[in-house]
């Protein structure tokens, strides 16, 4: 059984869970998508992403515009 329980105070969330070898797994993996997110975070990506969203449609669209024009 995965028992997981979470306290909640002022200024503290703790969260307790036993300790099998898939929870820990879990847990470093959790950890890990963490600090990957608080990098992304100081990173400004919004105009290269938008910049390749669209050349990406549009490439798309290039290949598949007969099938939907017809």
């Amino acid at each position: 059984m995965n028992a997981i329980a979470v306290k909640s105070s002022k200024d503290k969330i703790v969260v307790t869970f036993d300790k099998t070898e898939s929870n820990v797994e879990i847990l470093l993996k959790f950890l890990d998508r963490l600090e990957i997110e608080e990098k992304a975070k100081k990173i400004d990506f919004s105009k290269d992403i938008l910049r390749i969203a669209e050349e990406i449609k549009s490439k798309w669209w290039q290949a598949n515009k007969k099938r939907f024009l017809k």
